[in-house]
Order: C-alpha cells, then structure tokens, then sequence
C-alpha cells in the first residue's frame, strides 16, 4: 500500500481502502448467504442506498456484482489520489 496515514491524503485512501474491504465482505456474505447475519444486516445498511445506483445499471443476474463494481471504482479514484498527490 506504501502510503503514511499521518497526512490528510494517507488518511483518505486508508478510507477508501477500508471500504474496498467492507465492499468485498458484503460481497462475500452474498454469495455465502449466511441467515441472520448481523455483520451482512450492518453492512446492507451502509451500503444499500450507495449500491441501488449501480444496481439499475448493470443487468439482472444471477449474482449481485454490484459491490464488486462499486469496490473497483473507489480502487480507481485511489489509484488516480496516489498518482496525483503522492
């Protein structure tokens, strides 16, 4: 990752950064489907309204990508931070 989390850009793509995770986790307990999960609950709740945008555009399938689309993007505005301020 290289960067130091001591200045406001560090501290804006640990963020980024630690969405991307979250991202992926919420991806992860999709595909799993665990029932009654807390984490999955929590996690719809920070992420629906974010994700619907994304949904509309991508067509129905049988997997829900759209986190994995939203995780990509906030990969590229990382990647154009680091580039650009680093």
């Amino acid at each position: 990752m290289g960067f130091v989390v001591g200045d406001t850009v560090g501290l804006i793509l640990a963020f980024l950064n630690t969405v991307t995770v979250l991202l992926l986790l919420y991806l992860v307990l999709q595909l799993v489907d665990v029932p009654d999960s807390k984490v999955k609950k929590a996690l719809d709740d920070i992420f629906s309204p974010v994700l619907k945008p994304v949904r509309r555009l991508l067509k129905r399938s049988r997997f829900d990508l759209s986190p994995l689309v939203l995780a990509a993007v906030i990969q590229l505005i990382a990647l154009a931070i680091r580039k650009n301020w680093l």
